[in-house]
Parts: structure tokens; sequence; C-alpha cells
């Protein structure tokens, strides 16, 4: 019941309620809140403005169940449903412990239960009727809402579940006005206004002895100061230091010092993350935090990762910045402060370029005059600008503007040479001389002609021969109509994403040895977490050994502690020396014993780190780990004592990576594993008064040089006939599709009425039967197949392996010995003739498919 309900509740809920409403954020709230608030601090005028921050005294528990019934019954909703939902809000009843008895059961009259799924989208249509109130009040020009900006749109109240936000002119009329709707809502609900919680705040031309007034007549106290809103500060001054200081206190709680000494490395590093990811994240949302708060938030982060508390300072091994990087990259995955607060202000920023319907974008959009995305004027910081627009222009000036691209539509937007939409960056970057003057404002439906395709005497001239292959595998669309739109490059489907806006802002695109395979069987190897991040500081060379510690000025000498015969340096420690060494020759086959023998630390953790051989009941890998774990272990063990003896060092670490083996095999072996069985595949015919259409694409690099292939046959496998296109470069996915539409095509103009379309591609049937982002960089090709799609005749799209798709497959691959363009195949080629003759003789071929 509440999936179905939560699919239908956009269309129940007014603009003004931000809470359990897909595609609608608490941020939203937050933004409106601020921004009224910043104006407010500005007015100027005879005519104040007031909000009142309302608080409804336990709003779940007094909601009365006659007027939930009445709420469902006028929104429309089947008497059905009506009814089972009643049944599950009063079907329960309740009894009392007095005096340690219990007293007869009772059935209630009002109250949601909380914790119940329901229940939150059922308060929410409640609170839609006060919503209705407010607005026919507006309507009947009684309600004076606000307008932050001329031409803006009314502001007249906000919801967020119970936190109820309104907005009116100041005068003691309003007040007036506000107290007559709200106490027929409450009276029909049975919702009450807790008067001394709420608050008044008056704009700051609102003299004192008329807020006096309104705050008598309200009964709720006026205040200079709303205090936080959904979590937030709701910000009266400038940002400083103490603003956000809460967000520090919160962090060091959770980091308490007392934790740091009873985890390990692991254990903190597992935590770090945790807080790092959870606690700042809402106030970063919606504002840039100041480089003080940033910087303090990463100096506790690794203060804690490396075990330092104010009473003593512990050795930071590596840089913050590389800890800072992904794991594949050589880090911990921990994630920058500043970083991580830009991209939260990008998807603020991105949403207000997509969205420009909703009540926030609205505010936002007429306020500040937010223009078109090739006008950056309106980016321009002004001294009049919030704190609020401030920080969500530095997400759109630093993060949006690196990864936007375009889709193409009609063509009419996107400016050929400058803007990002056929490559991952401008031509204007590839182009092989100067423009002549004017060019870099040409649209590309310049540069396209309706039924001939690009202008290529116009384009060649100034780019390479090999981008004219780019160039085949896209059309303008001149069928549907549809707009150019924006897209996210950091992206493959073009959806903005926090994570994808993240890594484009850390990545470092220097030229530098690639590390990531060998970093990747460092995290991948089946050992403990702690075993991992000690392997992890190994390889960055940062353990404390004593060479390491002479090097830091910590130690007089650098000899080995154990044999006191060479410098301990790391693969001394976990290799060389004596008493490591003879357990080495005891777990390392005899073959091997040079070559382990002779390697370098990083070589040596790569090359035994990747060998998968099993052994010993464990994989090599596994056994290896363990080993170098406690080959330091033993060593700090001698050194500082408190290590039991081991009678057999060898089988001690045989039984343990065996055990750690067994154990990770148990929790996450099933799951990686999955059933497999044989099985025949071939190509079956369609059912009777039907055709089959068969495509299939290929693209050599992907992308790459690519072509498209298909063909049409009857019920009795007959060819009907077929196609060929080479289409240039370009993805496998959009040369699947390009199958897919000319198979449509040839079908559609044969007059054909009954289709079945097979394609091997589960990507492609799935943008066929479930549909496209409008972002997602294929849905110009997508949006023409529809067009085919939903014409007045009937067409199955359905997956089927390769090897019931090998002719379509066979045709693709024809097509790259064929010039460059479209083939029509009125008879099979030879060289696909013997494909042709094994379906329609049933010809199988086994595959090993997952069940």
């Amino acid at each position: 019941m509440v999936l179905r309900l939560k699919e239908v509740m956009p269309k129940l809920i007014g603009p003004a309620q931000a809470s359990f409403i897909p595609g609608r954020l608490s941020t939203d709230n937050i933004v409106i809140v601020q921004e009224a608030v910043h104006s407010m601090r500005r007015k100027k005028g005879r005519k104040g403005w007031m909000l009142l921050k309302l608080d409804l005294e336990k709003a779940y528990d007094r909601v009365k169940w006659d007027f939930l019934e009445d709420t469902l019954r006028v929104a429309g909703l089947p008497d059905s449903w009506i009814r089972w939902t009643m049944q599950c809000v009063s079907g329960p009843s309740m009894s009392l412990l007095w005096n340690g008895e219990k007293t007869e059961a009772f059935t209630p009259s009002r109250g949601l239960r909380q914790g119940d799924p329901l229940s939150p989208y059922l308060f929410v249509m409640c609170l839609e009727r006060l919503c209705h109130l407010i607005e026919m009040s507006v309507d009947c020009k009684e309600w004076k809402p606000i307008s932050l900006s001329r031409g803006g749109p009314k502001l007249s109240h906000i919801c967020f579940a119970d936190d109820l936000i309104l907005f009116a002119e100041a005068s003691v009329a309003q007040v007036q006005v506000i107290r007559k709707v709200l106490e027929r809502f409450c009276v029909a609900s049975g919702q009450k206004v807790s008067l001394e919680k709420s608050k008044i705040f008056f704009s700051d031309n609102v003299h004192r002895d008329l807020a006096k007034l309104i705050s008598d007549a309200s009964g709720i106290q006026s205040t200079r100061e709303l205090g936080k809103y959904l979590g937030m500060p709701i910000l009266h001054k400038r940002i400083n230091k103490d603003t956000y200081g809460e967000i520090l206190e919160r962090m060091s709680s959770r980091l308490a010092g007392w934790k740091g000494r009873f985890l390990s490395f692991a254990g903190r590093l597992t935590l770090t993350k945790s807080v790092i990811a959870s606690l700042p994240v809402h106030s970063m949302s919606t504002i840039l935090l100041p480089k003080s708060t940033i910087d303090k938030i990463d100096r506790v982060s690794r203060s804690f990762l490396w075990g330092s508390n104010p009473q003593k300072r512990k050795q930071h091994l590596v840089a913050w910045k590389r800890v800072c990087l992904p794991k594949r990259e050589g880090g911990l995955g921990i994630r920058s402060s500043l970083a991580m607060n830009k991209a939260l202000l990008a998807k603020v920023g991105w949403r207000i370029l997509q969205d420009k319907t909703s009540l926030w974008a609205r505010v936002l959009r007429s306020k500040y005059k937010v223009g078109d995305v090739h006008d950056k004027s309106w980016l321009k910081a002004k001294t009049t600008w919030s704190s609020t627009w401030k920080s969500i222009g530095t997400g759109l000036q630093e993060v949006v503007s690196l990864g936007l691209s375009w889709v193409i539509g009609d063509g009419r937007d996107i400016r050929f040479w400058v803007d990002k939409w056929l490559l991952d960056k401008p031509l204007l970057e590839l182009v092989t001389g100067p423009l002549p003057v004017g060019y870099e404002e040409r649209r590309v439906c310049d540069l396209w002609r309706r039924g001939t395709g690009w202008e290529f005497s116009q384009i060649l001239p100034y780019v390479s021969e090999n981008l004219k292959l780019r160039f085949t595998a896209v059309v303008l669309d001149e069928v549907t109509g549809a707009k150019d739109r924006l897209s996210w490059a950091g992206n493959a489907d073009g959806n903005f994403t926090v994570k994808s806006a993240y890594v484009l802002l850390t990545r470092d695109s220097s030229p530098k040895q690639s590390m990531e395979r060998f970093f990747d069987h460092i995290w991948r190897v089946m050992a403990p977490e702690r075993v991992r991040c000690f392997l992890w500081l190994a390889a960055n060379q940062v353990i404390m050994t004593n060479m390491e510690r002479a090097r830091r000025h910590l130690s007089d000498t650098g000899l080995c502690s154990v044999c006191r015969s060479g410098e301990e340096t790391i693969i001394h420690v976990l290799r060389d020396c004596p008493a490591m060494a003879g357990v080495w020759r005891r777990i390392v086959p005899p073959r091997r014993l040079q070559s382990f023998f002779a390697k370098s630390l990083l070589e040596w953790f790569f090359t035994n780190l990747c060998e998968e051989a099993a052994g010993d009941g464990c994989s090599w890998s596994t056994l290896f780990a363990v080993a170098v774990w406690w080959a330091w272990k033993w060593r700090c063990g001698d050194i500082f004592g408190g290590m039991s003896r081991f009678r057999d060092r060898v089988r001690f670490i045989k039984d343990l990576a065996q055990e750690v083996f067994i154990a990770n095999k148990a929790v996450i072996g099933e799951s990686r594993t999955a059933v497999r069985e044989v099985r025949l595949i071939a190509w079956k015919p369609p059912s009777a008064g039907w055709t089959k259409i068969n495509t299939d694409g290929a693209s050599r690099g992907n992308p790459g040089l690519a072509t498209a292939g298909g063909l049409l046959r009857d019920e009795g496998g007959n060819w009907i006939c077929g196609f060929a296109l080479n289409i240039g470069i370009c993805s496998a996915p959009m040369a699947e599709l390009w199958g897919v539409y000319y198979g449509l095509y040839i079908a559609w103009e044969k007059g054909i009425t009954r289709v079945e379309l097979e394609v091997d591609s589960e990507i492609v049937v799935g943008f066929l039967t479930t549909g496209i982002s409008e972002n997602h960089p294929l849905s110009f090709l997508v949006r023409l197949c529809y067009g085919f799609l939903s014409r007045d005749w009937i067409v199955r799209v359905s997956h089927v392996y390769r090897e019931a798709n090998r002719l379509a497959d066979g045709l693709a691959n024809y097509a790259f010995t064929l010039s460059l363009g479209f083939h029509f195949l009125d008879g099979s080629p030879p060289i696909v003739s013997s494909l042709l003759f094994d379906d329609m003789n049933g010809s199988a071929y086994p595959r090993n498919v997952r069940v």
C-alpha cells in the first residue's frame, strides 16, 4: 500500500510540502527559509513582512480518524482503499497499566502510530488540508503573501511534515486571518498549535510597537533569532567559525578519545569514514562551510585516525592528502571535507539548472535572475547575494561547469564548437587551425541540413578526418522535435550524483605511474581488514621500523633489534630477518625460494598478492598476507614483550590462514558464486502471422569503429530482407540502438503490423521497455526508436542470448567490410548463408546460463 500510495503523492500534494514526496528534499525548504530571512533582513519600505515558525503539539497523536477518513475521500481514493487504510489505523486497541494492573482494552478515536510506514503519508495528506485553506484565503485576498523578488512566486506557507512556516505581511489584521485559518483546521483535525514553542520573526522595517501588537494579538513571542530549521541554523548575519561549531562538537563526541584507545587502525578508519559520511553532510548540502570549520573537521578526523588525542600526539604516518585518495590510487578512501562540501552544493546547482517548476527553484530563479547556461553574467558574485546563493554559485562555477555536457535534440541550443556534446571535450580544443570570426557562436543546427545530414564542407577544414566518423554516428532529431538537453558528463547515464561530482573535483589528471592493480590486490586479498590496512601501510613504506624511526629522528640507530646484524628496513622485518626467513623457507615451495627472496618490497607484495593458487586449505595470497601481519606482530612482541610463545609458528600461520579463508568463503562465497547450468540455445521462428526482427551492433573499442546489422524473417524462418550499417565511431550500446532503429524503420516501410524484435543487449532492451533518462547521452536515439514503437502496430521487444542472434551478429561483422553508410540487403550475403541455414534447421549451441 505504501509503495502504491507513494506513486500518486506528487499529484495529491501541493508544491509547499517537501516531505515524503519523491523528487522533493528537505534542502528545498531550507533554501526557501534562508532566502526569505535574507530578504527580510534587507527589507525596506512601508510594508513589513513576518515569518511564523509554528510548532504542532504531538502532531501524529492528535489526528482525528473521522478527519483522516474525510481527507482520503476528498483526495479521491477508492472506497476499498479508504476501508483498508482505516482498518490499518483504527484496528488496534490498547490498555493501560494502572497501579500495576492491566485495565480493560479500549479503542482510541484519534492518532497515527509513529513507526508505521503508512503514517507519514497519511499525515502529509491531512496537513495538505491546511495548505488548501491557506490557498483559499490567499485567493480570496484575505491572506497577503510575500514575494522575495519582483514577479517572483508568492510565499504564504511551506511545510516539511509537521514543521510549518507561514509568511504574510506584518499587520494585526493578517494575524487575525492566520488565526482564523489555523483555528478552523485545528477544530476539524484535532491539531493544536503550541504558542509557547512557536516564534514570529519580523523584517527589519517593522516598527517595534507594531511587532508588539502583532505578538500580543497572536499569543506568539517575537524573536530576532529563529534558531534552527530542519537541523540547519537559520542565518541572520555573516557566517563565522562559531556558526557551525556544533558540527565539530558532535564529531568530537562521536570520535571520543577513549574509542581510539580501544580500536585498531582498521576500526578507527571505519569509524572515521562513518562519522564524516553522516554528521557534516546535512550542513554541507546548502552552505559552504568556513575554511576554518573545514580545516577543523579534517583535523579531528586525521587525529582520531592516527590515534592522537589532546594529551598525546601520535605520528601521522601518511599525508592527509594521500589518505583522502581513492583506495585504487593508494589512499584510504576518506573524503576531503572541502571537496565533499562543494560536491554537495553542486547537487543543488545542478537541480536548479534542471528544475524550472518547483517552488524553491522558482524562488531562486526569480530572485537571482538565473539565465541561460551560456550566459554566465548571472553567476558574477554581488554584495547583495545571500550566503546560501553564494555557496550554490560556488558549486555551479567550480563543479557543475566542469561536468556540463549536452544531449543533442534539435541542435538549436548547443554551440557546435564550444560546448561538450560529441566528445568529452569541446570540439574547439581539437581544431587544426583558427576558426573564422563568428564560428564559435554557431549552433549545431547551423551545420546540419535536413535530408542530407552534416555540412562536412564547413566542418572538415577545421578538424581531422577521423572526427568525421564520430559525426556519422549522431543525427539531429527531426522527427520528435525534442529540444537539446543538459547532461552530466561525470556519469555514463548522464544523471548527476554527488559521488561523481566528488570524483571530478579530486581527479588528478597529471601523468604518473598507475598503481591501481597493485592497490586493488591489497584491498581484495581475503584477509581481516586490519591485515589489509597493515599491507597498505607497508606498501606506503611508513611502518615504524628502526630505519624509519631514525629517519624521523626518533631513534639513534637503524639496526634490527632482533638479529642485530642488519638495518631494520620493512623488507628486512617482513622477510629477510633470520627470525622470519626460516618461517618463509618452510612455507614457500623450494622451486620459488630464490625468486621469493630476490624481489624488492613492492614487487614482492604484488607478485604474492596476485597469486590465488590454493594450498594448505586456503589461497596463497591469504597465507602470505597473514604471515606478513604476524611477522610484524612477532617483531613487536620480541622488542616490547607481552607476546606468548608459539610451539610451531608455521603451523600457527597455516591454521590461522585456513580459518580466515573458510570464514570469508562462508560470508561472501555464496553471494559471489551464482548457480549456472549448460543450456542449448537456438533461434526460434516467430508465431504465425508475425515477423521477427533480429538486430545486433558491434564496436571495436567501445567506443571504436562500429557497425550494425539485422534482418526480417517470416514464421518459416525465410529471409524477407536485411541490412548492414557501417556507422563510424561510437559505443556498443549506440551501435545496438542504430540496429534497432533501422530494423523498425524497414519493417514499418514494408507495412508489417506484428513484429517480434529480438536484441542480445540487455541494456538496450531495458532502454526500450522501461525507459531512459532524458539526460542520458543515448536518449536522442532511444527517442527515435520510441517514435516507431508508439505507432499503430504491435511490437514485442525481448532479449535473447547471442547464440540465438548469430545471423544478426554476422551481418554486423559483415558491415565492417562495406563502405560508410546504410546498405539494404534483398537477399542473404554469401558470407552469412551458413548461419541462415543453421537457424532454419534449428541448430542449437551450448551456453553456460545463470539459473
